[in-house]
């Protein structure tokens, strides 16, 4: 490993363990801490699925020493996961009259409740597979599912065993009991199911009972995408990928030798796939963990606010007439959105509309809108990217709902993912000459996602920006490139080659004694090529400042390679999502919003849209929320010269928030522009 780089792994794994410290964080909310413990679950349980299989296969003594430092590692993280919940989660709903049941002794009341839930509701889902120890046979457990293991004790003093399903994707995991005086109760299924173990194995002793849980692989490569039905491949793949390969199996710390043998033996599970966790696995459904006492312990709301520009006309496209509108997600309502496709649907000099649509809802309004449009006689295209990783189903759903109502469907392109979030709506004004209205933004077309991600989206009938866009509509129609566009940067295009002119003229700018600055914001930073210009921008006295959220290899505060730049990291109540590039061109800045992250993926691998600002109003906006996030002592950590989180909290008794204060500073600035 060269010293200034980190493997994307560990850094991953470091950015995992932010959420972790807000979890521990006794100033968020009780349910805020809870949401964070179900975030770094669901985060650990993906990076399982798609990242350590190639370590498993290729038997490197380079990979086997990054695999163990990446179950070290998780193993700590796993750890103190634990401690947080027992010692402080589970004491605080104490404090506060709920009680989660697990170990205790439950009042007679409850037991009932439990025994007629059990046998009226869990029981009709639970399947018993016996393992025959002295006749080898090959077991299977699906993917992300929840199990026990059972050793049991017959009557002559012979052990068996047995495993059963934990039915979490039929019911609700936890479950809240009747209330008794003051106290409210909550239970999981887990523990219903093994208070009631007697009923599933009324003839044998219970000797054991061990929650275990297996992920395979997930992350599938289609060998040849440009021969053959390119969607079936990926159907096939899908159903592959269900039966892939074992990556982590964990099972209860508490299992005993001949238990843990039982299983590596019936499941065929290698040493290093074996991991030791808790008595509860896929603790990401505490997403769902019961408030009985809501809104209490919740932690402050942030409606999303109203942008007064939209609220003071009927017609949205009048108002992008009058200037292009800057919205900023999730603290402004997703809802003028929503109104753009809806209205487009309706409006009888709509001709056409255009979109990519990458992630979307599995009860899309927007897909919805699209649909009905269509029926009302607008042509609609829309481009499907169903090579979107754990969205392949639903948008294959959707991608057929709309072909049969009538939308030209575009499926993928091989060797490319299209992850741009454009879209344009094509109309004819009042004196008969067509129209287009585009929306660009660093955010899927998902209103569920656009409630917690932060994002920016932009409305805009500006000539340039709408015939940069017909290029790259071209292009997802024909897949035949044209000249590059002029105004924004598209991956797959012009964004990687302009970045790099965009770096190369600040380190010019720099030597010959004008001001140099580059910022960048993304949630991913891997990409060779951008690396190297980073660090030569930052050997020339160039300016270099990096928030990156999520994987950052480069290792700022390496002497004589990076030791002039800074790179932060945010973890707070919405996730960081947004893309921003900024170069400071001189005092003539040049500011760009973008779906892409520097990842070696997106720049060179996918369809990517960065659009810049020229508004000057605009333009403050994203400098003032640069600056606030830059002045944040409260949830900015700075990653030091070994890739490790370290919280910034300088010499003052002001905290600042980026976030809240975000939120208050576009409430009090939402003003009507003439």
């Amino acid at each position: 490993m060269q010293n200034h780089l980190i493997p994307s792994e560990i850094s991953w794994l470091s950015f995992n363990n932010c959420i972790l410290e807000e979890a521990a964080d006794s100033n968020n909310s009780l349910y805020e801490r809870i949401k964070f413990l179900a975030i770094h679950s669901s985060n650990l349980d993906e990076f399982f699925r798609v990242k350590i299989r190639k370590l498993l296969i290729r038997k490197s003594k380079k990979n086997k020493e990054l695999l163990d430092k990446i179950l070290t590692e998780v193993n700590l993280q796993q750890n103190r996961f634990g401690a947080i919940w027992s010692t402080s989660i589970l004491n605080e709903l104490a404090a506060n009259d709920i009680v989660y049941y697990e170990k205790q002794e439950m009042a007679a009341e409850h037991l009932r409740e439990i025994e007629y839930y059990f046998k009226s509701i869990i029981l009709s889902y639970i399947q018993v597979i016996y393992i025959s120890v002295n006749q080898p046979k090959t077991y299977f457990l699906n993917n992300r599912s929840l199990y026990f293991l059972v050793k049991l004790k017959d009557s002559a003093g012979n052990f068996n065993y047995a495993y059963l399903n934990i039915p979490s994707d039929k019911l609700d995991r936890y479950k809240q009991l009747q209330p008794q005086g003051d106290k409210n109760y909550i239970i999981s299924i887990d523990t219903i199911i093994k208070n009631c173990l007697s009923f599933i194995f009324p003839a044998g002793k219970v000797v054991s009972c061990y929650a275990i849980k297996l992920n395979r692989d997930e992350n599938y490569l289609i060998e040849d995408e440009n021969s053959g039905d390119l969607i079936a491949k990926i159907e096939a793949k899908i159903e592959e990928r269900k039966r892939g390969s074992s990556t982590r199996f964990l099972y209860d710390s508490a299992m005993d030798t001949d238990t843990i043998l039982v299983c590596k033996k019936a499941f065929r599970l290698k040493k290093e796939e074996m991991i030791k966790g808790g008595s509860h696995h896929n603790l990401y459904d505490l997403f769902k963990f019961p408030n009985p006492v809501k809104p209490n312990l919740q932690g402050a709301s942030y409606p999303g606010l109203k942008h007064l520009p939209f609220e003071c006309s009927k017609s949205v496209f009048e108002v992008i007439d009058r200037q292009n509108q800057l919205l900023h997600f999730p603290y402004q309502s997703y809802y003028y959105v929503l109104q753009f496709f809806n209205q487009a649907a309706i409006n009888r000099n709509v001709l056409e509309i255009k979109i990519t649509l990458y992630r979307i809802s599995s009860q899309s309004l927007i897909a919805n809108a699209l649909i009905s449009a269509a029926k009302n006689g607008k042509k609609v295209t829309v481009f499907v990217e169903v090579k979107a990783r754990f969205d392949e189903y639903n948008n294959l759903f959707w991608s057929r709902e709309m072909k049969n109502a009538g939308i030209k469907i575009i499926q993928s392109m091989p060797n490319l993912k299209v992850h741009a979030k454009v879209a344009m709506v094509t109309m004819k004004d009042k004196y008969g000459n067509k129209k287009h209205y585009n929306y660009l933004s660093t955010g899927n077309f998902n209103e569920s996602t656009a409630n917690v991600y932060a994002d920016f989206g932009f409305f805009t009938s500006e000539k340039k920006y709408t015939d940069d866009l017909k290029k790259v509509f071209a292009f997802l129609k024909t897949r035949k490139k044209a000249e590059a566009p002029k105004h924004i940067l598209a991956a797959g295009f012009n964004m990687k080659d302009k970045l790099l002119e965009l770096i190369d003229h600040e380190i010019e700018n720099k030597k010959a004694g004008k001001e140099g600055a580059v910022f960048l914001k993304v949630n991913g930073l891997d990409e060779k090529d951008i690396i190297d210009k980073l660090i030569e921008a930052g050997r020339a006295g160039v300016d270099v400042t990096l928030i990156v959220r999520g994987i950052c290899t480069l290792l700022p505060g390496i002497e004589g390679v990076s030791e002039n730049i800074k790179i932060y990291r945010i973890v707070d109540l919405f996730l960081e999502h947004s893309r921003i590039y900024k170069f400071a061109n001189n005092g003539q800045e040049k500011i760009y919003l973008s779906s892409a992250d520097m990842l070696s993926r997106n720049l060179n691998r996918r369809i990517e849209v960065a659009f810049p600002l020229y508004v000057e109003k605009h333009i403050a906006e994203i400098n003032a929320i640069i600056q606030m996030q830059l002045e944040d002592n409260t949830k900015r950590r700075i990653i030091n010269h070994e890739g490790r989180n370290e919280l910034d909290v300088p010499d003052t008794n002001t905290a600042r928030r980026a976030q809240t204060e975000i939120y208050s500073w576009i409430a009090e600035n939402n003003t009507v522009v003439p």
